[in-house]
């Protein structure tokens, strides 16, 4: 089956990106990897009118040491922080969880999501 027709947008930043989804609500609908909400869309259980695609905006992709912490955005890749040397050093529970994800194509689509900001205590 095909989803119902609808717009598909790529803002640059975060601000365009809230800009529409205020100015499409309620019917806009945030995509980061789509492996639940394409397969909706295909089959009509979800028909929203604006897909506001976030894989473009590179603020939401990152790993850093915030000293306490590490901050890992919404959108970096499940691949990513399996490969990254300070995951691996810093948080290696978090490291070995990733590896354990589905399998690579998964981990190279997939997100880590769920909280923009994850932390560790350092020590």
């Amino acid at each position: 089956m095909k989803p119902a027709p609808f717009e598909h947008r790529v803002p640059a930043d975060v601000a365009e990106a809230l800009t529409l989804l205020r100015d499409h609500a309620p019917d806009a609908r945030l995509l980061a990897g789509g492996q639940s909400l394409v397969p909706m869309m295909n089959f009509r259980l979800s028909r929203p009118g604006l897909l506001i695609d976030l894989n473009g905006i590179a603020d939401l992709a990152y790993i850093s040491d915030r000293g306490d912490h590490l901050a890992i955005g919404a959108m970096t890749r499940e691949r990513t922080i399996e490969n990254s040397e300070l995951v691996r050093q810093a948080a290696p529970l978090l490291h070995e969880a990733t590896t354990q994800i589905g399998h690579l194509p998964i981990r190279s689509g997939g997100f880590f999501s769920g909280r923009a900001d994850h932390r560790h205590r350092a020590g």
